[in-house]
């Protein structure tokens, strides 16, 4: 008797496990109106002042131990470099105020760039380049703009990559204004 109740319980839940995955592979390819703002709110250590003072001290040639960079698991240039030049949604705030990314343009297969930008009440109001980088094989140089965004703020930090150390420099804080949509840098 106890094998018939499990019986209608496992097939219950095979079929909705099945569905839930049919559900998942139907989607194909990526939507971007429904990609995980998460994915795109950025590297949240950049926010830290600390943060950069322990990678102009740890990331140098002559300097034993771990470098601070290693702290950033994400490979923000995979990421964006998989992105098409559409806007991608990533946060909704109060006041009617959206946020979103696209990746611009560029000539130079050795450089990204990736834009916020603001709407209020759908009109766009206001952007920012979130998200850089640039690579110049010639001298074995790079340079990389990182952010985090978290909800009205975000922060932005550039690093300089070459063979003998990483550098921290250009640390910026912004607000986004909750009345007019506008990026304001406060420090």
């Amino acid at each position: 008797m106890k094998n018939l109740i499990n019986i209608p319980i496992l097939l219950l839940i095979t079929i909705f496990v099945t569905y839930n995955i049919k559900t998942v592979y139907a989607g194909g390819g990526i939507d971007k109106n429904s990609l995980s703002y998460n994915n795109f709110y950025g590297e949240k250590l950049v926010s830290s002042k600390e943060f950069i003072l322990s990678i102009n001290k740890t990331c140098k040639k002559d300097v034993s131990g771990l470098c601070t960079i290693s702290k950033i698991k994400k490979d923000y240039y995979l990421q964006f470099n998989s992105l098409n030049n559409d806007e991608i949604v990533i946060s909704k705030l109060k006041n009617n105020i959206e946020l979103k990314l696209k990746k611009e343009k560029t000539n130079n297969p050795y450089s990204m760039e990736i834009e916020l930008i603001s709407y209020k009440n759908n009109e766009r109001v206001d952007s920012i380049v979130c998200y850089e980088y640039m690579n110049d094989p010639n001298n074995s140089l790079a340079t990389e703009k990182l952010y985090y965004l978290n909800d009205y703020n975000l922060w932005t930090l550039y690093f300089t990559y070459d063979l003998e150390s990483t550098t921290a420099n250009n640390w910026s804080k912004y607000k986004i204004n909750p009345q007019s949509g506008k990026f304001e840098l406060i420090d």
